[in-house]
């Protein structure tokens, strides 16, 4: 059957459980894409390092952050690697398996798409980075009309990044400091903000061939 056939059961298994809600491959990697406007929900099938196989990575990417590679900025880790040991049959049954729960996770994660339920389940969240986590808060309350509390977390955020010089969290202070903090008394214009990122986000990524089946424009709440 060729030299990478456990690729062609893994993406066989993808195609026929995601491809029918939606879910669309970027382009020829073991990574699909499912749609949600403000954000992207990211399913990898992540090869092994010294296997042949994968294991189930599905999260979310806010598009509010521009940045290629996608990133899972949350959610991730579903499921470890599963070993392709010579059985076709044996190896796509269990693929068919985690494309189902790869599937279950979508659809969840489509729920997301009302902000309110995004809000308060991204505001319980924690990840490895405290600056992320208020960073990334406090722009689905601007997101979603929760100025009050936006306010709160810029606070928070532009008070622990504005004496970290690591190169990511400088882009981050310059971020606040030029184009949040002139507008923070002004709710259409916060909101206006973040949408205006996500537009941009989703035009640098419709530009490179892999992405090209985003949608052109969205809707939001």
């Amino acid at each position: 059957m060729g030299i990478n056939v456990h690729d062609k059961i893994i993406k066989n298994a993808a195609a026929d459980i995601l491809g029918p809600i939606g879910v669309f491959q970027k382009g020829q990697s073991r990574t699909w894409i499912d749609d949600n406007g403000w954000f992207l929900t990211v399913v990898e099938f992540q090869p092994s390092t010294w296997l042949k196989g994968s294991y189930l990575n599905v999260g979310i990417h806010y598009l509010w952050n521009k940045s290629d590679p996608l990133t899972f900025d949350y959610g991730y880790r579903e499921h470890e690697s599963i070993e392709y040991t010579g059985d076709d049959e044996k190896f796509a049954e269990e693929m068919t398996a985690l494309s189902c729960l790869a599937k279950e996770k979508v659809l969840y994660y489509r729920s997301f798409s009302e902000l309110s339920f995004a809000r308060q389940q991204i505001l319980n969240n924690s990840t490895h980075s405290r600056e992320l986590d208020l960073w990334n808060s406090m722009l689905i309350c601007f997101l979603s009309s929760d100025y009050k509390r936006g306010r709160f977390f810029y606070n928070q955020v532009s008070e622990i990044i504005k004496n970290d010089y690591r190169d990511w969290v400088q882009e981050l202070d310059n971020t606040a400091s030029k184009k949040i903090a002139p507008i923070l008394s002004n709710h259409e214009s916060l909101e206006k903000y973040v949408v205006s990122s996500v537009r941009e986000s989703r035009s640098f990524l419709r530009s490179k061939s892999s992405m090209k089946r985003l949608k052109e424009d969205i809707k939001y709440g």
